[in-house]
């Protein structure tokens, strides 16, 4: 694994340096590409010496200028340096010139790119900064977002939700990690003349706000109106921009303005930290005021940190000094302030590092016991995953299942099957003794039901559940907890509850979905907001305590019932939009358009997100949790409609495939994918299962290939060139990365568009 990390400004310097120091800690070959995009050394190369960080490989040189040159010049210097240093990812962050010109830089040589700060959006294209982030956001492999808007609005762009990572913003650790440090060495108070909370900070720089005489003018009166009502010492510490702006449009500073030349970082803490309140268009100044607690008036009429005001930190005014004044009586009346930190808990480095080399959740330090037991019945793809969680959380944990391969396989901590981050995580935590794998279930505090739950005829096959509750049930005691993470019919949880109350035991029954998808179980079980239903208080804590340990989104209290329908109508609600896109897709056939194309300027529309037409369903999710949903209603037409598109649909591309297959007289088809997703091992309920049925009824023959399925129902081929070499006509059924850019001389259907 090697990192390219690519810087051009201030921020990107002092954002990058945890990520640069966490390279260094863990032996990451990397190497570090800075642009020169800032104006003087004050504002660049000082943060380097300031914050202790190695000195660039490579300086670029760009300086400032136009926007299009800037960004041209960077591409053109950027791309030798990557065909020479051959990283395996490109690392930017933020949304400048530089941040486009080395992501697009990575992305036109195949490299992979990772955008920190993912998401970010002001809705104000006016902002040059808004287009970079967006172009940047769409080419990356990683997306870093700060908080669940930023994961909401890339969702909505259509981004791939396994490229996206909720994971906070490195502000958090650059701040944290440099507070106590800035206290001791900063002086800059002192050489001001000012003390704690007597002086208001300004940092203006936005092209919007000075690049025209009047906004700035018009700046400057509101600065004007505070110091009217406060007489309040201002500190600015000018960017070279704004100086230039002030000089070229021959406009005088008032006196109670104390304008700095550009500081360093340590000396900026300092003055945010105690400042009365800060009045700033700069969007990492809007987290950092809010990580420190110090208010935060924004002299813009959007922002892309819409969390600061979320949480009532920060307060939009624009250029209005009204407004501006209105904000500051409200801050300064207030004796203190008080607010959730949206920002990260200063580790997002470490995360970040972990989703790149896949050892998230799996680190070497050492586990502290938390002295109470848990058994997890069921070592499947997510019962073995939780399971090795609340180890590595601290708990005594007993995996059941009845498989002895599988628990011997366990006990000699391995994973039996291919998950990200799973092997190791498995290693570490049987090896400290935090996790063992037995036929039998235990005694336990609390037990943990994670068994399957297979359709049968349209319905919830819950035998599985039922057994293993008997089980527990001729271990367990009155007061203890059984939590079901299975994916259940709405009320399960209630006749589970009757079931342990029939032998005679008052058991809580709390029922937690599980809400991961494979290929990313991890992450998502340890970042995914998570909900607890219970049928009384005690019970609801007792479980949200155990899974606070791991996880770290919110937990949600809710009771038995809606818990269970919570999970039940996101899949329901995906179902029936690949419905519609499946329907849309004969629709298009009809009218002779293309669908793609369709969907594509439909959802230009800000509130449209069509999703794309495939060849099915997949997983043990989507096709299944809908039946569960209604088993039980009469209403629930729709969604039973939904579920006929789509399990016919496989039918219906094999049938154009039978059709290509003909038009050139061939005999065989080749299907290239068969797992149920793209980059994963997971066949369950794959389409492939019911095209491959459809092919063999009309005696074709098939084989098929797919790098991560060792064996399946036909003939393996083992490479893409053999099985197009074989083949009359190929089908892609399965997206896997290896698909994106097929060389083939054989005629194609691609089912994915």
């Amino acid at each position: 694994m090697k990192i390219g990390i690519v810087v051009g400004t201030r921020p990107e310097i002092i954002k990058m340096a945890p990520v640069i120091r966490q390279c260094q800690e863990r032996d990451i070959p990397y190497f570090i590409i800075h642009s020169n995009q800032h104006y003087s050394e004050e504002m660049d190369s000082i943060f380097f010496k300031e914050l202790h960080l190695p000195q660039p490989h490579y300086n670029l040189g760009v300086g400032s200028g136009l926007h299009s040159n800037q960004t041209g010049n960077i591409l053109i210097k950027m791309e030798p340096i990557l065909l020479e240093e051959k990283p395996d990812v490109v690392l930017v962050q933020g949304d400048t010139n530089t941040v486009l010109a080395g992501a697009l830089a990575a992305s036109k040589l195949g490299i992979k790119v990772g955008h920190i700060e993912a998401g970010l959006r002001s809705y104000d294209r006016t902002m040059p900064e808004e287009t970079n982030r967006i172009m940047t956001d769409h080419i990356s492999d990683y997306l870093f977002a700060v908080g669940p808007n930023q994961h909401k609005i890339l969702s909505k762009e259509g981004i791939s939700a396994d490229k996206i990572f909720t994971v906070g913003n490195t502000v958090s650790d650059s701040l944290f990690q440099h507070l106590e440090i800035s206290a001791e060495k900063s002086t800059i108070l002192q050489e001001l003349g000012v003390t704690d909370k007597s002086y208001f900070l300004v940092t203006a720089h936005r092209a919007s706000n000075v690049d025209i005489p009047s906004n700035l003018k018009e700046l400057l009166a509101l600065f004007d109106q505070l110091h009217a009502k406060y007489s309040q010492t201002i500190v600015w510490p000018i960017h070279p921009r704004t100086q230039a702006k002030l000089k070229e449009f021959n406009i005088e500073v008032p006196s109670y303005l104390k304008l700095l030349p550009p500081i360093g970082y340590l000396d900026f803490i300092q003055l945010q930290k105690h400042a009365r309140l800060i009045l700033t268009d700069s969007g990492g100044i809007q987290e950092e005021a809010c990580l420190l607690g110090v208010p935060c008036i924004t002299l813009r009429e959007n922002t892309e940190r819409p969390e600061s005001i979320e949480v009532g930190a920060n307060v939009l005014v624009g250029r209005n000094g009204d407004k501006a004044v209105a904000a500051a009586e409200k801050w300064l009346a207030a004796d203190k302030f008080s607010w959730e930190n949206p920002f990260g808990d200063g580790h997002v480095a470490e995360t970040i590092l972990d989703i790149i080399t896949g050892t998230e959740t799996a680190k070497d330090e050492t586990i502290i016991a938390r002295n109470e037991s848990i058994a997890v019945i069921g070592m499947g793809y997510m019962g073995l995953p939780i399971s090795s969680l609340i180890a590595q959380a601290g708990y005594s944990v007993t995996g059941v299942d009845l498989s002895q391969d599988k628990v011997d396989a366990i006990n000699r901590g391995e994973c039996p099957f291919d998950e990200v981050g799973m092997p190791e995580l498995v290693k570490k935590v049987v090896s400290q003794g935090f996790l063992k794998a037995s036929t039998d279930i235990p005694s336990a505090d609390t037990y943990l039901v994670a068994v399957p739950t297979p359709h049968k005829d349209n319905s919830c096959d819950r035998s599985y559940v039922f057994s293993a509750v008997d089980a527990i049930a001729k271990v367990a005691k009155n007061g203890q907890t059984v939590i079901v993470e299975s994916t259940i019919s709405p009320q399960t949880s209630l006749a589970v509850e009757q079931r342990f109350a029939d032998a005679g035991l008052t058991i809580d029954v709390v029922h937690c979905p599980e809400r991961a998808i494979p290929g990313q179980t991890l992450h998502e079980l340890v970042h995914n907001d998570r909900i607890i239903g219970a049928s009384n208080e005690q019970a609801q804590q007792k479980v949200k305590r155990i899974y606070q340990s791991f996880v770290k989104g919110e937990v949600f209290l809710t009771d038995l019932t809606t818990a269970e329908c919570v999970k039940l109508v996101e899949n329901t609600s995906r179902d029936v939009g690949i419905a519609f896109a499946n329907e849309l897709a004969e629709v298009a056939q009809e009218l002779d358009v293309d669908v793609y194309e369709v969907i594509k300027l439909a959802n230009r529309h800000p509130r449209v997100n069509v999703l794309t037409p495939g060849p099915g369903v997949g997983g043990h999710c989507i096709p299944i949790d809908p039946w569960f949903l209604v088993e039980n209603t009469k209403a629930g037409d729709f969604v039973r409609m939904a579920r006929k598109i789509n399990d016919e649909r496989p039918a219906k591309v094999a049938d154009q495939a039978i059709e290509l297959l003909k038009s050139v007289n061939g005999k065989r088809i080749g299907i290239l994918g068969v797992a149920y997703k793209a980059n994963v091992d997971d066949c369950r309920e794959t389409p492939a299962d019911a095209i491959l049925e459809h092919f063999v009824k009309n005696g074709i023959e098939v084989s098929y290939h797919d790098p991560f399925v060792p064996t399946w129902d036909c003939t393996r081929i083992e490479s893409v060139k053999e099985i197009d070499e074989w083949a009359d006509v190929l089908i892609l059924v399965t997206d896997h990365t290896c698909y994106s850019k097929l060389d083939i001389n054989k005629p194609l259907l691609n089912t994915r568009g």
